[in-house]
């Protein structure tokens, strides 16, 4: 792949902090609970940040997992796989530089990611701004 053509997949590091704060945003509107973003970038060099999430049930947590991928399709992050949408105890949705973990509250406590990247920075999201939609308004 050549690194000077534009490709959606090539983000910058200010473009991919403010769409993963606008994702966290979204989920809070979403009502999803406990939501926390790490910046994992600088440990695994896979992806950049992750999206902890938490659903009161696995209804809630397979809606929240459906909800944000439709959000975040045209910001036009490749989605290279998913995991647990059938299963809803723990919806992973890995968009490369972002990846996603919903859970239900007892699989959250069980897998303890918060625990797994302690040393990983956590970025303040101000989850009272508004979501900054990529959908032309007209769309809406």
């Amino acid at each position: 792949m050549n690194p000077n053509v534009d490709s959606p997949t090539l983000r910058g590091a200010e473009e991919l902090e403010l769409i993963a704060a606008d994702t966290a945003r979204f989920l809070f509107h979403q009502k999803a609970d406990r939501i926390l973003v790490l910046r994992v970038r600088e440990m695994i060099h896979i992806s950049t940040y992750f999206i902890l999430a938490s659903g009161r049930s696995a209804r809630q947590v397979r809606s929240l997992g459906d909800s944000v991928e439709r959000f975040l399709k045209p910001k036009h992050l490749p989605r290279i796989g998913f995991h647990g949408r059938d299963d809803s105890r723990w919806y992973c949705l890995d968009h490369g530089e972002i990846v996603l973990h919903i859970f239900e509250e007892d699989a959250r406590e069980y897998y303890d990611l918060e625990n797994l990247w302690l040393k990983a920075p956590r970025l303040e999201v101000d989850f009272l701004s508004p979501v900054i939609s990529s959908e032309p308004e007209d769309a809406v």
